[in-house]
């Protein structure tokens, strides 16, 4: 809002300058008409200043810059330029104003006022004050017709936006909620056959599940919050590279083997590929405990190569060997956050069974 007014001052300061200065000269090619007095000076200030408020009050500016050309025009003091101070006022008004209901008074009167002005009072011309007050109507038009446009598109952006939001809360709910459903059923499968003859091991599966129940929980409730605009939740810093360890430990628990290796040759990654990185691995292993098959195993490596953040995760389950499927909203899910921060997913059958995925995401000014 500043760095805008800001603008606008230092414009109408330019805009009142050059009128000052160019009615001076002005007169030397109107010598019918009165010099620039410090009144007419007065005026022509006034009206280029104006231009300072177009963003704080469009009203105002139009009426105090319409106002001072109408004096100027109507005293006959020298100078064309007085025009650029009343149309700049006009744009001011049909821009800053969105009711047409307000602004089409208010720029009616003060065109007829303009042009009213233009000719002397003491032998009125039809024909310069005709052409002013068409020259009016066409600006007041045109003015209004890129108006509307203009907000339409600021309105398509915002409603782009907001549903760019929507889906990445979508995303991130998927994520977290398909992880962590996919490891509690392991989990409730492991104490349900145990319950009867262990049931100290089953007690740990379900220590396990209301373990990893928490966690996705708060982060549910934040993405809702968002969501609903409460700002009731503080935002949670989204979990990255650094929380793999936790994540391959908890998938672990399920039975699953997973072998992790993490190779970033001491690089700071930035926090968005960080995120990313962690949600492609996340869903990776989602799909590895949902669909590889019991006795599976997995490997997932990342590491940084010539400018990018490398993933590869490979797993040798029996679910290979089923016909590729629907790629579902979790593949596609991880494609669109890759593609998101600049990055590429390819995801299917490995050649020698099981199921791979290898993504690369860009670390920034060194891709």
């Amino acid at each position: 809002m500043r760095a805008g007014f800001a603008v606008d001052a230092a414009t109408a300061v330019i805009l009142a300058t050059f009128m000052a200065l160019i009615s001076q000269v002005a007169r030397v090619i109107q010598p019918g008409v009165r010099p620039v007095t410090a009144l007419g000076l007065a005026l022509l200030v006034v009206c280029g200043l104006a231009l300072a408020l177009r963003r704080v009050n469009p009203l105002l500016t139009f009426t105090l810059a319409v106002g001072a050309a109408v004096a100027y025009l109507a005293l006959r003091f020298a100078g064309w330029p007085i025009y650029l101070g009343a149309f700049a006022g006009l744009l001011a008004l049909v821009s800053g104003v969105a009711e047409a209901r307000v602004w089409v008074p208010f720029a009616t009167i003060g065109g007829v006022g303009i042009a009213v002005a233009t000719g002397p009072p003491e032998a009125w011309r039809p024909a310069p004050m005709i052409t002013i007050a068409l020259v009016w109507a066409a600006v007041t038009v045109l003015a209004a017709r890129a108006t509307q446009v203009r907000r339409k598109l600021s309105e398509e952006e915002a409603a782009g936006k907001v549903v760019e939001e929507r889906l990445r809360i979508a995303r991130e709910l998927h994520d977290v909620l398909s992880h962590s459903l996919a490891t509690i059923s392991l989990q409730a499968g492991v104490g349900l056959h145990l319950v009867d003859d262990r049931p100290e091991q089953a007690r740990e599966a379900l220590h396990a599940i209301r373990q990893v129940s928490n966690d996705p929980l708060a982060q549910a409730r934040a993405a809702l919050a968002v969501v609903r605009g409460t700002g009731e939740e503080a935002p949670q810093a989204a979990p990255g590279l650094a929380d793999l360890d936790a994540l391959v430990t908890s998938v672990r628990a399920t039975g699953l083997g997973v072998d992790l290796a993490i190779d970033l040759e001491s690089r700071a990654i930035p926090d968005v590929i960080s995120a990313t990185a962690y949600r492609i691995v996340q869903e990776a292993l989602t799909n590895v405990m949902r669909h590889a098959g019991p006795g599976a195993r997995a490997r997932v490596h990342v590491a940084t190569v010539h400018g990018w953040l490398e993933i590869d995760i490979l797993d040798d389950g029996t679910g290979a060997a089923v016909p590729v499927r629907d790629p579902g909203h979790g593949l596609r899910g991880l494609a669109e956050r890759a593609g998101a921060v600049g990055g590429e997913l390819r995801a299917g059958p490995a050649s020698g069974g099981g199921f791979t995925l290898h993504a690369r995401l860009p670390l920034g000014a060194e891709r």
